[in-house]
């Protein structure tokens, strides 16, 4: 999947990267700085798992801080998963809003009116 300036998760609405994001802000919310350049932050959205085990939120921001990623994923990072079809989920989701809003106030996104 390519970087975009908006990204849609399923289930959810859609974001967009924010005109006022910086770099020192993604490194202070715990964004990594891969071998390609670009900021990935990874968040475990099964709070009794740790990281590595759990479903979770993986968010990447290309290096010229123009377009992102934004998906949750399966333990391995391998296959997306939708965590707004089950009621059984109701936590994930409440940790992903947590996270994804945090990265709203901090200038890192921007959400779209649906």
């Amino acid at each position: 999947m390519a970087f975009a300036k908006e990204v849609t998760v399923p289930g959810d609405t859609t974001y967009q990267i924010s005109p006022a994001i910086k770099k020192y802000t993604l490194l202070d919310l715990g964004f990594i700085k891969n071998n390609a350049g670009a900021y990935v932050l990874h968040r475990s959205l099964e709070a009794d798992k740790n990281l590595d085990q759990a479903i979770k939120l993986k968010v990447s921001v290309n290096p010229d801080l123009t377009g992102f990623k934004m998906s949750t994923v399966s333990a391995a990072d391998t296959v997306r998963v939708n965590i707004f079809d089950h009621a059984q989920d109701q936590d994930m989701v409440t940790l992903y809003r947590f996270f994804v809003d945090d990265l709203i106030k901090r200038g890192v996104l921007e959400k779209l009116a649906s």
